[in-house]
């Protein structure tokens, strides 16, 4: 009785071995095939069968998150590609950025020319036909109005003097050596212009009298005004500190400051006559 059970059971245990290593065989197939095949032998297996369907479930769902996460991925390369692809195809406005602010777009349109060879030559037809005309009232020159917004005061007072007292002298004071070789001008255009016509920035006299030049309305001569002028100009004390700085051997250059033809026409026209110069 004893041997007949023992032999029940042992064919017992080696029938529940058996189920378990065909039941290892069939997880593993169906780690391959999905849940589905879970499904379908989902009753059987006792508590080994179920810890392997569940450890099955769990590697099947990491696999479709790891999927959906490397499908979001490819999405996302894809689209900021077709942005880069977008932004270096599209025509930006030009724009001016100051310490990065944009302060104002750029109107493409501004590069294009005011005036087209057309309209030029018409302009200067007009002109010619213009001149062709009978005499009648003379207009004033069209720069002068323009020269007139280019002008300061300190720069009215000196064309004033220009006008009515005629050409000034002027001193360039430069270092003296042997046959002229490596002289250099240590000032030029020094003058009385500034005290005479009565500036009241006289330090400006070089940037004053360069925009007078610019505009064409003095000039400066290589000729000489009367030797006595010099005189009184060469003991001034700008002109002092010129020769001083030049040296021992200083050389000075007489020359004058003078209103031209143009600017003697535009004073004349601009500006009320009057009998004398007048300092004030």
């Amino acid at each position: 009785m004893t041997d007949v059970s023992d032999k029940s059971g042992s064919n017992a245990a080696r029938d529940v071995d058996d189920a378990l290593d065909a039941e290892g065989r069939e997880l593993a197939v169906r780690g391959e095939g999905g849940i589905a095949e879970v499904d379908k032998h989902e009753s059987g297996g006792g508590l080994l069968g179920r810890l392997g369907r569940v450890s099955n479930s769990a590697f099947n769902v990491t696999r479709e998150i790891g999927g959906s996460a490397q499908r979001l991925t490819q999405q996302f390369v894809s689209e900021a590609g077709h942005l880069v692809d977008v932004a270096l195809t599209t025509e930006v406005a030009p724009r001016i950025v100051v310490h990065g602010e944009v302060v104002e777009e750029l109107d493409e349109r501004e590069d294009e020319p005011v005036t087209t060879s057309e309209e030029l030559r018409r302009t200067g037809d007009r002109l010619l036909a213009q001149s062709a005309e009978p005499a009648g009232a003379q207009a004033p020159h069209p720069a002068f109005a323009h020269i007139l917004q280019e002008l300061c005061p300190d720069e009215a007072r000196i064309l004033r003097l220009l006008h009515n007292d005629g050409a000034q002298p002027a001193i360039d004071v430069r270092t003296n050596r042997p046959f002229g070789v490596g002289a250099e001008t240590v000032a030029a255009g020094l003058s009385m212009i500034p005290e005479v016509a009565g500036c009241r920035h006289p330090e400006r006299i070089a940037a004053y009298l360069g925009n007078l030049h610019r505009l064409g309305l003095i000039w400066f001569s290589k000729e000489q005004v009367e030797v006595r002028r010099y005189e009184l100009l060469q003991v001034q004390p700008q002109i002092l500190d010129a020769i001083s700085t030049a040296g021992r051997y200083a050389k000075t250059v007489r020359r004058r400051i003078e209103i031209t033809p143009f600017g003697r026409d535009f004073y004349g026209t601009s500006f009320t006559p009057s009998s004398g110069f007048s300092g004030a």
